[in-house]
């Protein structure tokens, strides 16, 4: 790597004789916050995917940047690292094979010809990520777009047993598809939009587990790039099914429809009526196997620490965090309209929050505060808080020491000096120091109480801190290749650095800690899908092949009130197995206010039971 602080300058100097305007109207401050996100969205970084190449060149620069500002180690080179799958492959035991019968009216049955059908793994169907390992027989059925919308008057599952069989099921959802077919071109105005729920592939395999299927072979709608499979990607894992899930072309799958009820026919009397015309294939038996490979690469938070000056709130220490990885070439967690993969920058997400952090980390080191200070640049925020989760579960300092933790992600983007900042709820305290800071910045604040959210600071709040999370607002260049460093306020982030700046002095003098109140999630906490009813727990995202862990539970809600913990892994509801978040959604679907159930939990090791009595969401 070449000297920091030469990089540094000389990356200025190319933005000066480049950019000319930007280096007369830019201050100093502003321009280090340019250099940084420049350099962290370059293409030479290739977008930061955890593991990549461009990951761990972002990781040596922001050790470095710790090192030349005289931070502590607390780990070797400031890395903290952990195990992550980046990569799946498919197992050499994976298959698709069906026995076919075709049936002769002029024949007896006893005469009818049955053939077998093999598919290649790769070119005719791959697994999905997110799939169980292990095989699947039973008789097929194909059951439309695999929905259940009683709401919608809408149930693909209605008049049809699907135990025992294996599903085949369309993408998306009826109402998208037929506002793209010619013949509603007229009714362009009807349903317009549907719940994205219903699209999501996860939905619709956690929707036939709970329907008793074995396995789901998930098929293109007509004409929806439907030569074209999904690629085996990481990022479900984190969501698990119970059974064996794969992607297959089209016109494989419809090679096993009869003629008379053929998959075209059937998709098409869906899109015309908006009813399930679903039935079983009593003809075709099948057996999937899926066997997957997972490479594991390690991969690095990287930790610095500034001891405070004052001998009496030494001990103490506040937590200041952004995550710097992104999508890479958008491989997954893409928002892009493009079919061939493209380097996503990532320049607000987030290379502007880490960038703010460097610039705290070079200011604080020239003057510290009475309390120290811990520096965290998270990695795996983008396959769901992997990073902030290892490290709230393996902290290398004492949590119960931990003041609060700031949380800096996409606040590259401020307009009308208007900044977002949630989490006001977690500390009475923060309100009346937000509300005094503000004005001296000439900042607008929209405020929000909830200590959960899509980002670093929820593993933090479910532990017990007082959290902040800085956001200068969404944009249609998020998760796009477009998110590049030139489409950056960099006056606006220097405004916040000395803004946030100034709220972290503050915190990190005053004599009494902050107290903490344990806020309500904005996201699903159990019961969002139908709103039927609500459990009361903060999922963890990261992956747990035994079940779903509980991040957090909410004071006062059923989980708490039945004795359920932080660190539990429920296993089932019921009858039903849980090992994702949508399990847990569908399987409360089941439940009116006022119902209990039997919640088994991994704690510690051991099953056990709990009796939750359920509450309106």
């Amino acid at each position: 790597m070449q000297s920091y602080h030469f990089w540094l300058r000389l990356c200025a100097l190319g933005i000066a004789l480049q950019y000319p305007l930007l280096a007369d109207t830019l201050s100093p401050t502003a321009l280090r916050l340019q250099a940084h996100v420049r350099y962290l969205a370059s293409p030479e970084l290739e977008g930061r995917a955890a593991g990549s190449e461009g990951n761990r060149k972002a990781a040596a620069y922001i050790a470095e940047h710790f090192r030349r500002n005289g931070l502590r180690e607390l780990t070797p080179d400031y890395l903290q690292p952990f195990p992550l799958v980046t990569e799946l492959r498919i197992g050499e035991g994976t298959r698709a094979e069906f026995q076919v019968t075709r049936e002769r009216v002029d024949l007896p049955r006893e005469l009818w010809r049955s053939y077998p059908v093999r598919w290649t793994p790769g070119k005719d169907f791959v697994p999905l990520s997110f799939s169980a390992e292990g095989t699947a027989q039973g008789t097929l059925a194909f059951v439309g777009f695999g929905i259940s919308a009683p709401e919608r008057n809408y149930d693909d599952y209605a008049g049809i047993d699907v135990r025992g069989k294996i599903v085949i099921i369309l993408r998306g959802t009826p109402w998208d598809e037929r506002l793209r077919s010619k013949l509603v071109r007229e009714k362009l105005q009807e349903q317009r939009t549907t719940e994205p729920r219903y699209a999501s592939l996860r939905y619709k395999v956690s929707t036939a587990e709970a329907r008793g299927a074995v396995g789901v072979i998930l098929v293109d709608p007509q004409g929806d790039s439907s030569n074209v499979l999904l690629p085996l990607s990481p990022e479900g894992m984190r969501s698990p099914a119970s059974i064996p899930v794969i992607h297959a072309q089209r016109v494989e799958v419809a090679k096993l429809f009869p003629r008379e009820r053929s998959l075209y026919t059937r998709e098409l009397e869906i899109l015309r009526t908006l009813s399930p015309q679903s039935f079983v294939l009593e003809l075709v038996q099948g057996e999937l196997r899926v066997q997957l490979q997972r490479v594991e690469t390690s991969v690095p938070n990287v930790i610095g620490f500034l001891p405070g000056s004052s001998p009496q709130l030494a001990h103490e220490y506040l937590i200041i965090g952004a995550h710097f990885d992104h999508l890479g070439w958008g491989e997954f967690g893409s928002l892009a309209r493009r079919s061939e993969p493209a380097i996503h920058p990532g320049a607000d997400d987030n290379a502007s929050g880490t960038a703010l952090l460097l610039e705290l980390v070079e200011r604080f080191a020239r003057a510290p505060t009475p309390r120290s200070l811990l520096f965290i640049a998270f990695n795996a925020e983008e396959r769901g808080v992997v990073g902030s989760s290892f490290y709230v579960r393996n902290p290398i300092l004492p949590l119960d020491s931990a003041v609060a933790m700031f949380n800096l992600d996409m606040v590259g983007r401020l307009r009308n000096q208007t900044l977002t900042v949630e989490g006001v709820g977690s500390s009475s305290r923060w309100r009346p120091v937000l509300d005094s800071l503000a004005p001296l910045f000439g900042l607008t604040l929209r405020l929000g109480e909830s200590g959960f959210g899509p980002s670093d600071h929820t593993p933090f709040h479910a532990r017990g801190l007082p959290v902040l999370f800085f956001f200068t607002g969404l944009h249609s260049d998020y998760h796009r290749p477009e998110d590049t460093w030139d489409k950056l306020n960099y006056s606006g982030m220097a405004t916040l650095a000395d803004f946030v700046e100034a709220l972290i002095r503050t915190v990190a003098a005053q004599a009494q800690r902050l107290d903490f109140h344990r806020t309500q999630a904005r996201f699903p906490t159990g019961g969002e899908g139908r709103r039927t009813v609500r459990l009361g727990i903060i999922p963890d995202y990261t992956d747990s092949p035994e079940g779903l862990r509980i991040q957090g539970v909410l004071e006062g809600g059923p989980a708490e009130k039945a004795g359920l913990r932080s660190e539990d892994i429920i296993v089932q509801i019921g009858s039903m197995r849980i090992s994702s978040i949508y399990d847990l959604m569908q399987a409360l679907q089941s439940y009116s206010p006022g119902d209990t159930a039997t919640v088994e939990v991994l704690r510690n090791g051991t099953r056990q039971r709990f009796t939750v009595r359920f509450e309106h969401p």
